[in-house]
């Protein structure tokens, strides 16, 4: 089989990029180096030495009381949990080792609000209340990650989830929250080092072939007599999945160093980390209710060959060729693409679902089919059925769409099975970030800081899209707190400042080809679901138009995203805390859509002496150039209580780019504005008592796009949504003894969409009133309603007066409970109960199709002796079935079965 790969990572250009970015960071900071060395000069501890010869201890068993964790990736202050007006989770290193943390998935085990639906069952970014979220690395924004390469979060040593929009320092981003993910270094938080080489090797494995490796090694060093450390980590992983002949392969190599004093009283810190992960993804397809509740499928190839070369898969001019069209081909009307009307009443007004005429009998494509080819009707009852069925737009039903009567039938579902499979996910993702930091007086904190992440992806799924994209960003920092002096105010009152400037450029390039005709291939068919009948050309295997598929999507874009921000944070008699901020954001954008082939009008007819006679159209090339800006602005208000409670209340404005899930803006949206708002409400309190053993948090909030109005969305193909959301979340640790913790949370959350407006979406055969083809004889269905157009698929626009009724964001459960536990023996065993509580939802935004809730058990068995660490971790003890939800709530033929029980032994040495 042909096949093109997709170029290396550019690493000489990136390291070309970021040199010069490191350059202009000390260029910009020039002026204020003599400055900084004076102070540096007049203080020791600011030179760094002060930090020199401390060593960081840790104690196993005994946790750092989580709301007095100091963090600065909130709001830019360095300011504890406990003090910041928002709600955050953070995980720590010990809590990703024992808990398994690996995958977004994993993280839902120990933070509530990041429930994640999946894409083609891949988990790559991390949704936060029920919306993308943004991906912060070390404080610096990463590309989104899409799920087109898993994210791999064991390589981290901690992981801070927040809430609600970014701060100030940080730029547009999105509105639900963001992750902000900080790897492994030779450098502890204390500004410590490590006093000679350190590090660890590991590995994991156990079902479906798990099989893991990694280590790394840190100490420290000396760069020109002065003192730093490194660290270095690699993980290596070549693993089976839940989900037959997807596989997962990775390749991470991390790096990073720090240099005190390597400019003047700055410290360096630079490094990076490479990935290549290689996997597939797949869905489970055909779903019906019927399937979720008792497991029942609906197998059967497709009827007509569309092979007809056979070449071993089917290219573009062959659907036309083996599964005619009547009419002119449009945008509704293609070989197995074909549009449906919405059902009115006599007066016009659209009728809901549940009152639509059912029309029984087969389509005329299938009875002329079948006459023609008998064999396929063993039993001939189809062949004696009256001609009906709903009928499309174009008037006729192709005959690619129906599923063969020999070999359809209800039969048990192989869970196990790739039903929407695609068959490679190649994608090499690189980060490379220099800054320079002085930290060492904490009132007087300057901070520049540069990044250069880019993704090269290769995507063949023979569904038929084939896809390549190149994302590449890069930006640059500079971030400065200055404490007002005690002595220059009163003493009730104290106040911290903080600026920051930004220049941020994005760059991305996809190239695609077709869309996914998913229910074609049959979970059930054996040996190997896909066949030439399921299988189709793409522009990445062939871009001929006599057999392949030449690319319909060939589209770029570039945008920058430059700003300047102010932030305040004002203690009132060291009680009250007053945090608000303000940033101007501009962005210039500029995309195109090259010239590429038109599917919507191009067609493929048998002439007169029975040749193929092409007749290929091209749409024509477009180009938008727009400015945009937006203002962002929050006020946070919070008052410690006695018995160290803290409530606050926070409001914030923030803008957000309007780009889509590959980081690329739409010609359209640069035309009508490429920057949004949106909007969050928050409320909460949180505790630290007794010493620091409870520590709890509840918050409530509400957070919605707030620049659109019915029905006014210019920007329905971005990736922030407009939608509203609020919930209660709240989290509770328990630390009574030093080997014994009990952590806990809740999520209560509802989303709605605030546009009403036509929407395209895909129903069953089923809802277009299509009917089962019974034996008159036993009344056994022979032949499901739904498999009249498996073969391919259909699209109907739902009219705004139904969707006014159908304005919940379905997908994920509203009501999420968690609960894990930990304790340690003496003699160096341990124990980790947990538990996850998800309720029921919607698979479609028309709620036709519910997934159960559902009630996962993990435990871990842990074994320390000297250096060695052994672990057993049992996910899903239980065995429960359970489904997760794909990212698009307008198809409900699409679901990804998860993981039942598995167990996995993790070996690690410390040396």
């Amino acid at each position: 089989m042909r096949r093109r790969r997709s170029k290396p990572f550019a690493p000489k250009r990136l390291l070309h990029v970021a040199t010069y970015g490191l350059f202009s960071s000390y260029a910009a900071l020039a002026p204020a180096l003599a400055l900084a060395q004076q102070i540096a000069d007049a203080s020791p501890a600011a030179t760094g030495d002060a930090t020199d010869d401390v060593t960081e201890v840790i104690v196993k068993g005994e946790k750092q009381t989580p709301l007095d964790i100091s963090t600065g990736s909130s709001l830019g202050f360095d300011k504890s949990l406990l003090e910041t007006p928002r709600s955050v989770s953070f995980v720590d290193a010990e809590q990703i080792d024992l808990l398994g943390i690996s995958s977004v998935e994993d993280l839902m085990r120990a933070v509530p609000g990041t429930y994640t639906t999946t894409r083609y069952g891949l988990q790559g970014g991390i949704m936060v209340r029920g919306i993308p979220g943004d991906m912060y690395f070390r404080g610096m924004k990463r590309l989104n990650m899409q799920g087109h390469a898993r994210t791999d979060l064991s390589a981290m040593d901690s992981i801070e989830v927040i809430k609600g929009p970014p701060s100030q320092i940080y730029g547009m981003g999105k509105i639900g929250g963001y992750t902000n993910l900080t790897p492994k270094a030779g450098r502890a938080a204390d500004g410590s080092y490590l006093e000679k080489p350190t590090g660890f090797l590991q590995g994991i494995g156990g079902d479906y072939n798990r099989s893991e490796a990694s280590g790394g090694v840190g100490g420290p060093m000396s760069v020109l007599g002065r003192k730093g450390g490194y660290y270095v980590y690699g993980l290596l992983e070549d693993s089976d999945s839940y989900v037959d002949k997807v596989g997962v392969q990775q390749r991470i190599l991390q790096g990073s160093m720090s240099v005190n004093n390597a400019v003047g009283p700055f410290r360096l810190e630079t490094g990076g980390q490479w990935q290549n992960s290689i996997t597939s993804g797949a869905y489970m397809n055909r779903v019906t209710q019927d399937l979720i509740d008792h497991g029942t499928y609906i197998s059967g190839m497709p009827m007509a060959n569309l092979d007809v070369n056979s070449d071993g898969a089917i290219g573009w001019a062959e659907t036309h060729l083996g599964s005619p069209i009547l009419g002119q081909v449009s945008s509704g009307n293609r070989p197995l693409y074909q549009t449906f009307s919405w059902q009115k009443d006599a007066s016009g007004k659209a009728l809901p679902l549940s009152q639509w005429t059912k029309r029984p009998g087969i389509p005329q494509t299938m009875h002329d089919y079948l006459i023609a080819h008998p064999e396929d009707d063993p039993t001939g009852i189809l062949r004696g059925q009256p001609i009906g069925g709903p009928t499309p737009a174009s008037g006729q039903l192709p005959v690619g769409f129906m599923l063969n009567p020999a070999d359809t039938a209800l039969t048990p579902v192989n869970y196990h099975g790739n039903g929407s499979y695609e068959r490679e996910q190649n994608a090499k993702l690189g980060v490379l970030f220099f800054d320079l930091v002085y930290d060492s007086n904490p009132d007087h904190t300057l901070k520049a800081q540069f990044i250069k992440d880019g993704i090269d992806s290769w995507k063949n799924s023979q569904l038929p899209y084939g896809e390549k994209q190149d994302i590449h960003a890069w930006e640059e920092k500079i971030t400065g707190t200055f404490r007002v002096p005690d002595e220059k105010l009163p003493k009730w009152l104290r106040i911290n400042t903080l600026a920051s400037i930004n220049y941020r450029q994005t760059t991305g390039l996809i190239r695609s080809s077709g869309g996914d005709y998913d229910y074609r291939q049959d979970v059930m068919h054996r040996p190997y679901p896909q066949t030439p009948n399921t299988l189709f050309w793409n522009q990445l295997d062939d871009q001929s138009l006599e057999t392949g598929a030449p690319k319909t999507t060939d589209r770029w874009s570039k945008y920058s995203e430059m700003g300047i921000g102010f932030m305040f944070d004002v203690d009132f008699f060291e009680q009250t805390n007053l945090v608000a901020g303000w940033r101007v954001d501009g962005s210039d954008a500029k995309g195109h859509d090259y010239a590429r082939f038109n599917e919507n009008a191009s067609y493929v007819v048998y002439n007169e002496d029975g040749d193929a006679e092409y007749h290929p159209s091209y749409l024509p090339y477009q180009e938008a150039k727009g400015w945009d800006d937006g203002v962002s602005w929050s006020v946070s208000l919070s008052q410690q209580l006695p018995w160290n409670f803290r409530p606050y209340v926070t409001y914030a404005k923030t803008s957000t780019v309007l780009d889509s899930s590959n980081n690329i803006l739409d010609v359209s949206t640069i035309k009508k504005g490429h920057i949004g708002q949106a909007e969050l409400k928050e409320a909460g309190i949180k505790a630290n008592q007794f010493g620091g053993k409870l520590s709890y948090s509840v918050a409530y909030y509400d957070q919605k796009r707030s620049d659109v109005s019915a029905a006014d969305d210019p920007t329905l193909g971005a990736e922030v949504s407009s939608t509203e959301t609020k919930g209660w979340e709240a989290e509770i640790r328990f630390q009574p003894i030093r080997n014994f913790y009990v952590s806990a949370y809740a999520n209560l959350m509802q989303a709605k969409y605030l546009v009403v407006a036509n929407t395209t979406y895909q129903i069953t055969a089923r809802q277009l009133g299509f009917e089962d083809v019974v034996d008159p004889d036993t009344g056994k269905v022979i032949y499901p309603a739904e498999a009249f157009v498996y073969g391919g698929k259909t699209n109907i626009t739902i009219p705004a007066d139904i969707m006014k009724d159908y304005l919940d964001r379905v997908g994920f459960p509203e009501h999420q409970y968690g609960i894990n536990a930990n304790y340690n023996f003496k003699w160096g065993l341990g124990v980790l109960i947990g538990a996850q509580w998800y309720s029921s939802t919607y698979l479609d935004r028309l709620k036709s199709i519910e997934l159960p809730s559902s009630t996962i058990a993990n435990t871990a068995i842990t074994y320390d002796y000297q250096n060695w660490h052994m672990k057993v971790n049992g996910y899903n003890i239980f065995d429960e079935r359970y489904w997760r939800a794909p990212i698009s709530d307008t198809n409900p033929n699409l679901v990804s079965a998860m993981p039942g029980v598995r167990w996995e032994f993790t070996a690690r040495y410390d040396f």
